[in-house]
């Protein structure tokens, strides 16, 4: 029995409040394309009917916490798979990434001297943007594989047609992950505050799980670092991912009863990435209609003139916290690129948070065929966005990173391998380069001394 037997097969009721739904007349980059348009309908009208992933309360919490990263009073650690797997593999994967990231969330707050917003790349990151529609492997020209959610990727030609009814082993997937979240976020409160069943004086008592998606109040400080005792201690994990497949997204956006406000709750902070985030596609129409904080990748192709259009659409009311903007322009061009955007940006009145990315525009491909990316480069990256930003009188708010939560060897120095022979040992992503444990959390300690320094 697979995911879909537990679903209605019946249509949407009419009267199912959605947004309106003119993006789907607009250019949609990197969608991919159904043998059988009839049975992605099928799968979208499952979906429609199945209960949110998350709530929008728990959504409102992380925007009110991304308010306080553009105002500089907190930092974002956005970090994760490259790409998960759904099913038994991304579920095992869970525990190991929650532990790096609190890790790394613990070190950056230790020494900053202030809360660290925790956001996985998680629970979602089933679908990739990829640079060419086909790839040869051996003597093989196959279709790209696009991640877990559209086909395999097994290199054989039947595995990478696309299934709409992955869309539905993605959900799945994503539900299981989000309840491993919550009952981590209960071992980490019981850490912090002994308890028992039978309460009692100094015994710290948790709130049970409930079904409607919601992670509310398993700490106040649930998603960022907390002071305790005058140590800073991780609370909780927000998920994220790229919303790349219009077809699943558009399936679980929900009207909130209370404020009237649609929100996107396939996730807590969706984001656009820097091949669908063109100003005329479906991608920013559709996620300027949500209520959720929104985060656009930005490269170095783009002009300032052409991100503060980007602002305009996806930040129309200027609210802070709405916007994430996360530089990906490689530790060649950032300290050349970033600082224009950043004029132009503040110019026109959007109060966002800048976050760098230091791994999508510092991939190597070795003689060998492998993708890597060299540690010297992404700190590089990453001091230049500080540098940039402290001498713009501006915060970097964040990092968002690719990491594994385990010892691949598949970024190259700083605790993992020094060449290609190295890399093969545990080379397992599935599409991009991400850093082992060891590199994730030098990585941290880089952020934390930039940090001290401004």
């Amino acid at each position: 029995m697979t995911f879909a037997d537990y679903l209605p097969a019946v249509p949407v009721p009419a009267g199912l409040p959605l947004p309106t739904t003119e993006w789907r007349n607009l250019p949609a980059d990197q969608q991919p394309t159904w043998p059988d348009p009839s049975k992605a309908a099928h799968v979208q009208d499952q979906l429609a009917l199945a209960p949110a992933l998350t709530a929008a309360a728990d959504v409102r919490r992380l925007g009110s916490a991304l308010t306080h990263v553009a105002a500089g009073r907190a930092f974002l650690l956005q970090a994760g798979d490259c790409a998960e797997p759904v099913g038994a593999a991304g579920l095992a994967a869970v525990r190991g990434k929650h532990r790096v990231i609190g890790e790394m969330a613990e070190i950056i707050s230790g020494t900053g001297d202030l809360p660290t917003v925790t956001v996985g790349r998680i629970a979602g990151q089933y679908a990739k943007p990829r640079s060419k529609p086909e790839e040869t492997v051996g003597d093989q020209v196959l279709p790209v594989y696009r991640g877990d959610m559209v086909n395999e990727s097994a290199p054989e030609a039947a595995a990478r047609i696309p299934d709409p009814y992955r869309m539905l082993t993605a959900y799945g997937t994503a539900r299981a992950v989000l309840n491993e979240l919550h009952l981590m976020a209960h071992e980490s409160a019981s850490a912090i505050h002994p308890w028992d069943a039978r309460g009692g004086e100094g015994r710290q008592i948790l709130p049970t799980r409930t079904w409607d998606g919601s992670l509310r109040s398993v700490l106040k400080e649930y998603g960022q670092t907390s002071k305790l005792g005058g140590t800073w201690r991780r609370t909780g994990l927000w998920t994220s991912h790229e919303a790349l497949v219009l077809d699943y997204e558009q399936s679980l956006v929900r009207r909130d009863s209370h404020t009237g406000e649609h929100y996107l709750l396939s996730t807590h902070l969706p984001w656009i990435g820097e091949r669908t985030r063109r100003l005329d596609g479906a991608h920013v129409a559709f996620l300027a209609q949500v209520a959720n904080p929104v985060a656009c990748k930005v490269g170095p192709g783009t002009s300032p003139e052409a991100l503060v259009e980007l602002c305009a659409r996806l930040d129309r009311h200027r609210r802070p916290g709405r916007l994430t903007l996360i530089g990906r322009f490689g530790a060649g061009r950032v300290r050349e690129v970033l600082p224009g955007l950043v004029k132009a940006v503040r110019a026109a009145g959007h109060d966002v948070a800048w976050v760098c990315d230091p791994m999508h525009g510092n991939t190597i491909t070795t003689p060998g065929g492998l993708k890597a990316r060299r540690m010297g480069d992404i700190h590089d990256e990453i001091t230049g966005f500080f540098e940039v930003l402290f001498g713009a009188d501006q915060w970097p708010g964040g990092v968002h990173l690719e990491i594994a939560g385990d010892r691949v060897t598949e970024c190259l120095g700083a605790g993992g391998p020094k060449d290609e022979a190295g890399l093969r040992r545990a080379y397992r992503t599935l599409c991009d380069p991400r850093l082992n444990d060891d590199q994730a959390l030098l990585t941290a300690r880089t952020v934390s001394e930039l940090i001290s320094r401004g």
